[in-house]
């Protein structure tokens, strides 16, 4: 069973209202819901304000939508779910920053999460919440294509070829997140589903551009693969892909022509092949030093401590 943080919950109504003062103009409720969350002192929303949610959603717009798919697996699966129910229904303020890993938490169990697999030192390993990145993918996609302003993300190791080239992000709790800027100036609207082989994020608010494309360059400094084994429980065999660099321009577009474009270039170290090997065999131990040493016998007729003569050969 799913478990639910009321605290979120608690944390995304008063969002929600805020976003509906905010479609229709009531900005006293939009401060006040603001204030609730931030605890005590602040200033209390006028009696009889409450708007429907509905009313807000009805004034947005689809901003962008993307979509990612993957090979099912039943720990992909569950992790990608997870994680889907921790960012749907979020909304994000004008001016303010959306975090992935301030949204999902940790990815542990006690987080509803399962081991899967995660890249760690270049190759595949089992680690807790493996699958989110292709989550943060699809998010870095969407917030890509709405024109909002991507504020940290950083791309995987090596390319991951159901993902686009350059345009690609994974995270690590305490050292990697996925955060972007409500630059539209108006509040955005997280929709987030999955399925058992797909996963999609459809961003809602007020659209500033008529059009946002992608141009993606070649690919250059290629650099091919290393061969490397490894032993233990942790294992996964890979398959080999060169490395290389790539480049993608994002296009602003309004009004029939080109605004604007910014460049985003990602850097993928090879993806060695990898063959798993059985554990080796413990070493048997060394004799003591301390040990006695054996006594050889003396040959039949020969006193102890004496020295036998050789047997001539016949």
């Amino acid at each position: 069973m799913r478990r639910t943080d009321r605290r979120t919950a608690s944390k995304r109504v008063a969002l929600t209202s805020a976003v509906a003062v905010a479609a229709l103009g009531l900005g006293g409720l939009a401060a006040g819901s603001a204030a609730a969350e931030n605890g005590p002192g602040a200033a209390a929303a006028p009696a009889g304000a409450v708007v429907p949610a509905r009313a807000a959603q009805a004034a947005e717009q689809q901003m962008s939508s993307f979509t990612v798919a993957f090979p099912s697996a039943p720990y992909r699966t569950h992790n990608i779910a997870r994680a889907v129910e921790l960012i749907n229904g979020s909304v994000v303020r004008p001016g303010a920053t959306w975090s992935f890993n301030g949204t999902v938490g940790e990815r542990t169990k006690e987080n509803g999460f399962v081991d899967g697999i995660m890249i760690n030192d270049g190759r595949y390993v089992k680690s807790p919440g493996g699958g989110i990145s292709a989550v943060a993918t699809t998010m870095f996609n969407a917030v890509f294509f709405a024109g909002l302003q991507p504020v940290e993300h950083g791309a995987h190791s090596f390319y991951i070829e159901r993902y686009p080239e350059g345009r690609e992000a994974t995270v690590a709790w305490g050292t990697l997140d996925l955060r972007w800027k409500n630059d539209s100036g108006h509040p955005v609207r997280i929709r987030a589903a999955s399925t058992e082989t797909s996963v999609t994020i459809t961003l809602l608010g007020t659209k500033k551009y008529d059009a946002i494309r992608a141009t993606k360059g070649p690919r250059t400094n290629i650099t091919p693969p290393a061969k490397r084994t490894a032993t233990g429980a942790t294992c996964e065999e890979q398959t080999p892909l060169e490395g290389f660099d790539v480049s993608v321009d994002r296009v602003f577009v309004k009004g029939g022509r080109e605004l604007r474009r910014e460049t985003f270039r990602t850097h993928y170290t090879p993806r060695d092949e990898v063959t798993c090997l059985p554990e080796p065999s413990p070493a048997p131990a060394a004799p003591s030093a301390s040990a006695t040493p054996p006594v050889t016998p003396a040959p039949q007729g020969t006193a102890a401590g004496a020295t036998a003569s050789p047997t001539p050969s016949r």
